[in-house]
């Protein structure tokens, strides 16, 4: 994103205004029609494009949760909603990878399973968008993938400030009671050198309502879903988008 979020001393603590920025978004193009979006993740040797992506900028508003009235955010219902988890970290221990495994991770899988009833709960640190893809259930999880995939299973994501209040950069969600999936969502391919998975790009529509958390503090945990096995569930494809400028 580039540019910042007005800060509390220049609109006061109860005062958050909506945003209004723009985005990128997939362009309707008709050579989708034809032709599957994808993006290859390495530099490939043949002559050919790394990616046929055709993107196009359109405006959005985006309201702040704080704002009064706003909500309730349920992650079963709009696809997204904040809890407090509270770490033993410092700041600096962010950076001891060690640290993050053996401390942050476990309190995250804690916060989740009390929050969302889950058995298990797999914490993927480094590349996270590689687990859109199901194929990866069975490495992941090894003994467990095949009792995982008899039941509902969910991708949620966390995100936190490491300092807060955080005021620049926020993250615009997209309420996903507002999301048509049929007609705004364009299934594209991911594609590394030995491997490939699925991943859904969106379409913008003036129907989609966008939020953000401002003034995050430390212990505030934004989730947000990601998939959910679960056609029935909201959030079954839920997307995330960061405001690109705030003006």
């Amino acid at each position: 994103m580039e540019g910042k979020q007005d800060t509390e001393s220049e609109h006061g603590a109860n005062h958050w205004p909506t945003i209004e920025s723009s985005m990128y978004y997939l362009d309707q193009v008709p050579l989708y029609n034809i032709e599957k979006p994808y993006s290859m993740r390495y530099l490939p040797e043949e002559d050919i494009p790394q990616s046929n992506y055709v993107k196009v900028k359109r405006p959005i508003s985006a309201r702040s949760m704080r704002e009064p009235g706003a909500g309730p955010f349920r992650i079963e219902e709009c696809g997204f909603q904040m809890i407090d988890i509270h770490s033993h970290l410092t700041y600096d221990e962010f950076w001891d990878n060690e640290r993050v495994q053996s401390v942050y991770i476990p309190e995250v899988k804690k916060a989740l399973k009390l929050e969302l009833g889950a058995k298990y709960v797999h914490y993927q640190y480094d590349q996270p968008t590689a687990l859109a893809h199901i194929g990866k259930i069975g490495t992941l999880y090894g003994e467990h993938a095949q009792e995982i995939l008899q039941h509902r299973w969910q991708i949620i994501n966390t995100w936190r400030p490491l300092k807060g209040p955080l005021f620049d950069w926020p993250l615009a969600v997209c309420d996903a009671q507002t999301f048509d999936a049929a007609h705004d969502s364009q299934v594209a391919d991911a594609v590394y050198p030995e491997w490939a998975y699925e991943n859904v790009l969106i379409h913008a529509h003036p129907d989609q309502k966008w939020y953000y958390f401002a003034g995050l503090e430390e212990s505030e945990t934004m989730l947000f879903k990601c998939t959910d096995s679960d056609a029935q569930k909201c959030g079954r494809r839920f997307y995330l988008i960061n405001i690109e400028k705030v003006s």
